[in-house]
C-alpha cells in the first residue's frame, strides 16, 4: 500500500484535471479547433512539399528533353551528310536552354512564379534563382553552346563526340541528387 500512495498522488490529480477539462465545453471546443487547425496545416505542408517535388521533377524532365535533343543533334552532326550545320545550331540552342533551365516560354512561367514569391535555390555568386543549374554550370553550358554554335560544317566527328561527352559530364553533375 505504501508503494501505491505516490502513484495515487500523481494519478488522482491528473484524472480530476482531465475530468474538469472535459466537462467544460469551451475547453473541448478549443482543443478540437486546435487539433483541426494543426491537421489542416499538416495537410497543407504536405501538399506544398508535394507540389515543389512535382515542380522539380517537371523541370528535370524538361532538362532531360533538352539534353536528349542536344545529344541527338550532336550525333546526327557527327554523321557525314547534309544538314550538319543545322544540327550543330539546334544542339547549341538545346544546350543554351539547359543552361537557362528552359526556353523563353518556361522562363516566363518561372518569372511569374518568382514575382509571386516562389523561389528555389539562390546562387551564392549571382543571387539568381535556380533549380538544378548553378552559375558555374550555367557558365560552362553557355560556353559549350557557343563552342557548338561556332563549329563549322566540316567539324571532325571526334570533336563533336568530345562535345557530347562534355555535355554529358556537366549535365549529369547538374541534375544529380544532392
Amino acid at each position: 500500500m505504501k508503494n501505491s500512495i505516490p502513484v495515487l498522488v500523481v494519478v488522482v490529480p491528473l484524472l480530476l484535471f482531465h475530468q474538469a477539462r472535459s466537462q467544460n465545453p469551451a475547453n473541448v471546443k478549443a482543443e478540437t479547433m486546435d487539433k483541426s487547425a494543426a491537421a489542416t496545416y499538416e495537410h497543407l505542408a504536405s501538399a506544398i512539399i508535394a507540389i515543389e517535388s512535382t515542380e522539380d521533377e517537371l523541370v528535370k524532365s524538361i532538362l532531360l528533353g533538352y539534353q536528349a535533343a542536344a545529344q541527338g543533334h550532336l550525333r546526327a552532326a557527327s554523321e557525314p551528310g547534309a544538314g550538319r550545320r543545322a544540327h550543330l545550331e539546334a544542339a547549341a540552342t538545346a544546350i543554351g536552354d539547359i543552361a537557362n533551365e528552359g526556353d523563353k516560354r518556361i522562363l516566363a512561367v518561372r518569372q511569374r512564379l518568382a514575382k509571386a514569391g516562389h523561389t528555389h535555390n539562390t546562387d551564392v555568386v549571382t543571387k539568381e534563382d535556380f533549380l538544378f543549374i548553378n552559375s558555374k554550370e550555367k557558365k560552362d553550358l553557355l560556353a559549350l553552346a557557343q563552342k557548338v554554335g561556332k563549329m563549322e560544317a566540316n567539324a571532325k566527328p571526334a570533336e563533336i563526340r568530345a562535345v557530347e561527352d562534355e555535355l554529358s559530364t556537366i549535365f549529369d553533375k547538374a541534375i544529380a541528387p544532392e
